[in-house]
């Protein structure tokens, strides 16, 4: 065959695995297959590659359709090939997952006959973290463990554990005779924000009756299945796989352009912020991240050092009303200070927190440990996505608002209507409200 002839036969391969990939879909995730499973996949989508590729040889004519041994030797090695690297992908992905603390923070709700299948199923889940178990038909007599996995609350106490503990989904899997008795509770757990997991007959005294469901009126809902239970998915907003890749590519992207562009700019403001206050020129400070996540975020020191110390002191002056602390004329803030503030050049050094990954170019703000242990339920759900250098709230008037709760609002207002489209007109925003001024403090 002439190098023509094989160049024709790379380029139509090439045009319908895209269209093959593009259409194939399958209802199990790539993480929770087997490896029987999956084989069984990667022969499913290449027999629909090799009828792809067989019907547009056929119309293009193309001199290698003769050849039955190429052809069947092309479809059978990329069978091969692709069963291999999607077996070493989810290993690496499994070790990934695992060392950088990257997995989904689980929490289940069942009973004591029912906990064992789904810890399995979960458990066999890489991307899966299961933080504990609340066993609701027991009172004070829980097991210590189910499938190694530790039962952290019982009837009496499972709600005050998933008040304070970091998760991301709540599966609940309960009988059907429960189903009215959780109601309340089940309004509580959506308004904190985590995605929740409701297996069917549980939903049934509701679904019967639409109107039942008006309190949850922005949710997503999607049917699901584990350990052999189906469930149906209760989110605010769902996003797929290839959304949150790209905000993550637009993050690296963004960071470090900022990281190059921060540089020169922070050697420069280093000079007369050390030579006003002596001492570290990075402000270092645990903060609240996505769901409970603890990290610690980075600013340009704009106070003085006993900065924190001070604090307590001038509770009194908070003009939020709510839990953020902000006053006028705050003596806390150096002159040098107040100018980064204003021009928001001591949040630069954050640029590092969007490229580890602990932050966003875009979301909410982060809380201090203080802060967030104030919280009540619903301000929780600010926390569903990762915090950002900017958001909704800054653009939207910045210290401009002072109540907590108004900042609550429009961080479900960002969270609950996310794409990327609306980060791209957030960031806009954000150049301009820096270069103005406007709200800053």
């Amino acid at each position: 065959y002439t190098a023509g002839e094989f160049l024709q036969f790379g380029l139509i391969l090439l045009c319908v695995f895209v269209v093959v990939f593009l259409w194939f879909s399958h209802p199990e995730s790539f993480a929770k297959r087997t490896w029987k499973r999956e084989l069984l996949v990667v022969i499913q989508f290449n027999l629909s590659l090799a009828a792809g590729l067989a019907i547009c040889l056929l119309m293009v004519k193309a001199g290698m359709v003769d050849s039955r041994h190429m052809f069947v030797a092309v479809v059978c090695g990329n069978t091969v090939v692709q069963f291999l690297v999607r077996q070493g992908l989810k290993r690496f992905l499994n070790l990934y997952f695992r060392k950088t603390g990257m997995a989904t923070l689980v929490g289940i709700i069942t009973t004591t006959d029912r906990a064992a299948a789904i810890v399995r199923d979960l458990g066999s889940d890489w991307t899966v973290n299961i933080q504990g178990i609340a066993l609701l038909d027991t009172f004070g007599d829980s097991p210590a463990a189910v499938e190694g996995v530790p039962v952290v609350a019982d009837y009496q106490g499972f709600m005050d554990w998933l008040r304070h503990e970091s998760l991301d989904e709540v599966y609940i899997n309960l009988p059907y005779d429960t189903g009215n008795s959780m109601r309340p509770y089940l309004e509580e757990i959506e308004s904190m924000g985590p995605a929740v997991h409701l297996n069917i007959p549980i939903l049934e005294p509701y679904m019967c009756r639409q109107q039942e469901l008006a309190w949850m009126p922005t949710v997503e809902r999607t049917l699901g299945q584990r350990g052999g239970v189906p469930f149906v998915t209760l989110t605010p907003n769902q996003h797929s796989f290839l959304q949150l890749a790209c905000k993550r590519l637009m993050d690296i992207a963004g960071a470090l352009v900022g990281l190059v562009i921060s540089v020169p700019i922070i050697a420069i403001t280093a000079i007369p912020l050390k030579l006003e206050s002596p001492g570290p020129l990075f402000f270092k400070q645990k903060r609240v991240g996505r769901n409970g996540r603890v990290f610690y975020i980075y600013k340009l020191r704009s106070m003085y050092v006993d900065a924190e110390e001070r604090k307590k002191e001038l509770m009194a002056q908070n003009k939020m009303n709510g839990l953020m602390f902000k006053m006028d004329d705050d003596p806390r803030i150096t002159k040098v200070g107040k100018f980064i503030r204003k021009t928001s050049i001591d949040e630069l050094p954050q640029f590092l927190d969007v490229l580890v990954g602990h932050m966003s170019l875009v979301g909410t703000r982060p809380p201090t440990m203080d802060e967030y242990r104030q919280y009540e339920s619903h301000h929780k759900r600010r926390l569903a996505m990762k915090p950002g250098i900017t958001g909704l709230w800054q653009v939207s008037g910045r210290s401009d608002i002072q109540e907590f709760e108004e900042v609550v609002r429009l961080d479900t207002t960002y969270i609950d209507n996310w794409s990327l489209w609306l980060d791209v007109k957030i960031l806009l925003k954000t150049v301009l409200v820096v270069f103005t001024g406007r709200g800053a403090e």
